[in-house]
């Protein structure tokens, strides 16, 4: 009898730092959606803020569940093949100061990065989010792939 008492009374203790600990977290009483990412290429012509040319802008936007305050969003392109995938570009970092769950991120590419192998093009996003400044990976997402020729 005892021992039911001290299990009941551990058992509350345990629930309740759970539930400070994702309240802490993050976690509230709804539950948060997926990660997403979405890659496009909205246009052509893009100028970098160093002033430079490229071919085309690259997009990767989504939204991650993290809501903590700080966070470290790192975009890396990749060209997909059947063996292994071509690292194009990146990191590409972006520091988020806010429970804001939105980025966006543009990156100005020339099409001979792009064009990854010979014949149709296979590119995709592979983003990361950590935590600011502990540096943990807290979440990971692929984007979806956009088939071209560039």
């Amino acid at each position: 009898m005892t021992m039911k008492r001290i299990m009941r009374a551990g058992g509350a203790m345990t629930l309740s730092a759970l539930a400070a600990s994702l309240l802490a977290a993050g976690a509230g009483a709804t539950p948060a959606a997926a990660a997403t990412a979405t890659l496009s290429i909205p246009y052509r012509n893009c100028e970098a803020n160093d002033g430079r040319h490229y071919d085309y802008l690259v997009r990767v936007k989504g939204q991650t569940r993290i809501t903590q305050e700080k966070k470290r969003i790192e975009v890396r392109l990749w060209g997909d093949d059947p063996g292994y995938d071509d690292l194009l570009g990146g990191p590409y970092q972006l520091l988020i100061e806010g429970s804001e769950p939105y980025y966006s991120i543009d990156i100005c590419m020339n099409a001979d990065t792009l064009d990854e192998d010979i014949g149709g093009d296979e590119v995709y996003a592979g983003v990361r989010v950590y935590g600011h400044p502990s540096g943990a990976l807290l979440e990971t997402v692929e984007s979806n792939r956009i088939h071209g020729s560039f």
